[in-house]
């Protein structure tokens, strides 16, 4: 249990395990855009193009992806070329496996692929914490709904946020003072790919590369920057291809999207952005309750590492954001929470520092609380393994209508997020008792929380 992939294995092993039952009973067919991205992989691979029109055409004719008539082509038509309405990126990164195995093949790779969240979570937290300390959280953490059940789903805002996290994780525990031209190269090269996963992406590409340079200098002792900023210019290779590919596609370089679909007014975006924390179906505190060690975490976090968690609040916000403004309320039809998945993970963060503010005691609250969070991911999953629909939206304020993670009796008692007015969230009762609750846990990290000092291997502490 003491080496990276063994316990990657674990999470992910159960993923796989999950989606093949799916697969074997026919639980789980495709939703949403999930078929749109798997008709656009058939269209790379088959026509090398991204105009769609042949791929829609052939789909139309087999209904070989989505097994019936397909819903209303996800593309924009522009001079006769349809273009997709997604961003390629995740479809080119299934392609691949879709051609081996169909769907399932690009369920399975996609679970292999978030397997990087347990790995890279396990060494950052191994550099920090005794080696059982940090296998328990690493597996505790990757256990959880989004991964053992969303890790498949095709969408790009897991993939996204796991890769944000092993980013900003690079620039925290890279031996800079050797890291190499090649290794900025790759570190600027991806950051800047993110948007072809989908152009809100753009806003992390931007928060990584304010990350690197707070970096840059606030250690210029360890730091040798001729590689990174001979480098830099690297970050640009992908929105500016992103940018080409949009005035291929569109004629305009920002898509066929633009900035309407952000333009939610205050009350709405509020609430988005609340209930991808709190929601009783849509939030991440409630899909993994281990992240909650994270906020306890918060203030020892900033008072040792305030340059590092300035630069985490920043991607988390990129993350976060975007996602809380979009008119497409938590996402659509896509699997409940999906919305928070990309910046659910950077709590690993202040996690670590919660965890070492405490070192003489963590042996002994640490596995039992990964125990009961083990206990409880296995209590949801009694709910949504036989009936894997709980886990998509049913955007209804009756709470009996709407989804939940929790059966109807717990309902009236947890926080809900799903009031059309925009304004009623404020006063819930279990909303109030939720910011309650979660100031009290910020204020419990504050009374115990260190002052500034380094942590092993943090370039981030000015």
């Amino acid at each position: 249990m003491r080496r990276p992939l063994s316990i990657a294995a674990v999470p992910i092993g159960i993923a796989v395990c999950v989606n093949l039952f799916f697969a074997a009973t026919d639980r789980l067919p495709l939703t949403g855009d999930e078929p749109h991205y798997l008709v656009m992989a058939d269209g790379v691979l088959r026509d090398r193009t991204f105009d769609l029109r042949s791929a829609y055409a052939r789909e139309g004719e087999t209904n070989a992806i989505y097994g019936s008539p397909l819903p209303a082509p996800h593309v924009v038509i522009v001079n006769h070329r349809w273009g997709p309405y997604h961003e390629p990126g995740l479809a080119m990164i299934v392609a691949l496996p879709f051609a081996v195995a169909g769907a399932l093949g690009s369920r399975l790779a996609l679970c292999l692929m978030a397997g990087l969240l347990p790995w890279v979570g396990y060494r950052f937290l191994r550099a920090r914490l005794p080696e059982s300390i940090a296998a328990w959280l690493a597996v505790g953490v990757a256990t959880c709904v989004p991964i053992v059940f969303g890790a498949a789903q095709i969408y790009p805002d897991l993939l996204a946020g796991v890769a944000s996290l092993a980013l900003l994780i690079w620039l925290v525990d890279a031996s800079l003072e050797q890291a190499t031209m090649g290794r900025w190269a790759l570190f600027w090269l991806a950051a800047g790919l993110l948007p072809w996963l989908n152009a809100k992406f753009l806003a992390a590409t931007a928060a990584l590369g304010i990350a690197a340079f707070i970096l840059l200098l606030a250690d210029a002792r360890r730091c040798h920057r001729p590689p990174a900023l001979a480098t830099a210019g690297l970050a640009l290779v992908g929105p500016l291809s992103l940018a080409a590919f949009h005035v291929w596609a569109f004629q305009t370089p920002i898509g066929p999207r633009g900035l309407s679909e952000v333009a939610s007014p205050f009350g709405r975006a509020a609430m988005m952005f609340l209930g991808l924390h709190f929601d009783q179906a849509q939030g991440m505190f409630w899909q993994q309750p281990l992240l909650l060690l994270g906020v306890f975490g918060l203030v020892p976090f900033v008072r040792r590492q305030p340059a590092l968690a300035f630069a985490w609040l920043l991607l988390y916000a990129a993350l976060i954001v975007p996602n809380s403004l979009e008119l497409a309320r938590y996402g659509g039809g896509g699997p409940a929470g999906r919305f928070g998945w990309s910046a659910a993970w950077l709590w690993l963060l202040p996690m670590a520092a919660a965890v070492e503010a405490d070192p003489g005691r963590r042996e002994r609250w640490i596995v039992p609380l990964v125990a009961v969070a083990l206990v409880y991911q296995a209590g949801l999953a009694v709910r949504w393994l036989p009936e894997p629909g709980a886990l998509f939206p049913r955007l209804e304020e009756d709470l009996a209508a709407r989804n939940s993670l929790f059966p109807i009796p717990l309902r009236p008692f947890l926080p809900s997020f799903y009031f059309w007015d925009f304004a009623s969230y404020w006063t819930y009762p279990p909303n109030v008792a939720a910011y309650i609750a979660t100031g009290a846990l910020i204020g419990m990290g504050r009374l115990g929380a260190p002052g500034r000092k380094p942590s092993q291997g943090a370039a981030f502490v000015l």
